[in-house]
């Protein structure tokens, strides 16, 4: 690719001219340039495209349609290179219904070849190709047109070299034998079971603050979390702008009977229509009545007790096994994901947890099994990974 101005596209035509490149190509590299401050679904501000060698932005805003590159990271048919998509997809699941089909993510590919998880494309970039990105439009105003020469040149260069970094990375993949292990994960995280538009009845999960709730409480805060969902999905806006989480923590613990009541409530805004206000005291009498949302049970103080212990261990061996292997130990399984399944194993039932199958089973789980089970001890080592295991039985 030769660096240069950049084709904006600004409407329909160009956007399918665009698409049947693409098809003929079957893969091109995407990102998307957006805002997610004042609404509740991110608002698309630019697609940068790179394909064929060529880069080309496509401008929602001046009138460029987006459902049309949507179809094309839908379609199994046609690969997609893109580097931590996340919040990209939530935009075109949230806007155009679009799920992700073959898609290859540049960051997660590295964590599987030495590079380490949650790596900046500009870090990637470097330390694979040699080249350099000038970040310094990385936090400004896309809305606001025209674009200057220094946000187009930046929004470029964010694509531009996607492609080749992807390669190289799947090279080093194949070299190392790890390409089903990268794919199998590519798999859990992009695949079809991914959730990318929130569910109102699982809103209640993320609501922070509300680990001193009973069954009943959170019966309750189940339904007014999924009514403040709902709402802010309707009016697109963020749903902490409607109402904040401590807020819907005291509306479920306290449940108040009345209007009164609820405005009454600290963190509740005076700006809350009379309707909403009905509404939330419904979802409170429907909590009141819905059958108590119990939290997994605890663990038996016993075997709290041996966690202690031996969860910091096991997080020793997750990290060296995966050293030994080059492999992010992120990617492997989080502190709560190895506690969780050493729990499970101690308690005999840890089927159908991460770490009981595949590639994660292979690398650590087993291990973790016997170390839970105290059939493993570890011993520093001088020589990578730093940690000897020692079977005990």
């Amino acid at each position: 690719m030769t660096p240069g101005p950049a084709e904006i596209i600004t409407d329909a035509d160009g956007v399918a001219q665009l698409a049947r490149a693409i098809r003929g190509a079957g893969v091109f590299a995407l990102d998307l340039e957006f805002m997610w401050e004042r609404t509740y679904a991110p608002q698309a501000c630019l697609a940068q495209v790179a394909v064929d060698g060529e880069v080309v932005l496509v401008d929602p805003l001046q009138g460029a349609p987006l459902d049309v590159l949507g179809d094309l990271v839908a379609d199994p048919d046609v690969t997609t290179v893109v580097h931590a998509p996340s919040a990209d997809f939530t935009l075109l699941a949230m806007r155009f219904g679009t799920r992700p089909s073959a898609v290859r993510d540049v960051q997660l590919t590295a964590g599987f070849v030495g590079l380490g998880a949650g790596q900046s494309l500009g870090a990637l970039l470097d330390r694979v190709l040699r080249v350099r990105l000038d970040k310094s439009e990385g936090y400004t105003d896309w809305t606001r047109r025209p674009l200057r020469a220094s946000q187009l040149s930046y929004a470029v260069e964010d694509v531009r070299h996607l492609v080749a970094l992807d390669a190289e990375l799947r090279r080093r993949l194949e070299e190392r034998s790890r390409g089903a292990w990268a794919q199998d994960e590519h798999d859990r995280r992009y695949g079809p079971g991914t959730t990318w538009v929130p569910d109102p009845q699982e809103a209640w999960r993320r609501v922070k603050g509300q680990g001193k709730l009973n069954a009943r409480d959170r019966a309750v805060l189940r339904e007014v979390a999924a009514w403040r969902e709902r709402e802010a999905r309707r009016r697109d806006r963020p749903v902490a702008w409607l109402l904040p989480d401590r807020a819907l923590v005291e509306l479920a613990r306290r449940r108040p009977a009345d209007r009164d009541g609820v405005l009454a409530e600290r963190g509740v805004p005076d700006r809350l229509r009379p309707s909403d206000v009905d509404g939330l005291l419904a979802c409170i009498r429907a909590g009141e009545d819905a059958p108590p949302v119990p939290l997994p049970p605890a663990p038996h103080p016993d075997v709290q007790l041996r966690m202690e212990v031996l969860g910091p261990l096991g997080q020793v061996l997750v990290a060296a096994r995966a050293q030994g292997a080059g492999i992010a130990p992120s990617l492997v399984a989080t502190r709560a994901e190895i506690e969780g399944y050493m729990v499970a194993v101690i308690d005999g039932g840890a089927d159908g947890l991460a770490l009981s199958q595949g590639w994660r089973h292979e690398l650590a789980g087993d291990a973790l099994a016997r170390l839970a089970r105290g059939e493993l001890a570890l011993a520093p080592s001088l020589s990578r990974p730093f940690v000897t295991e020692l079977p005990l039985t």
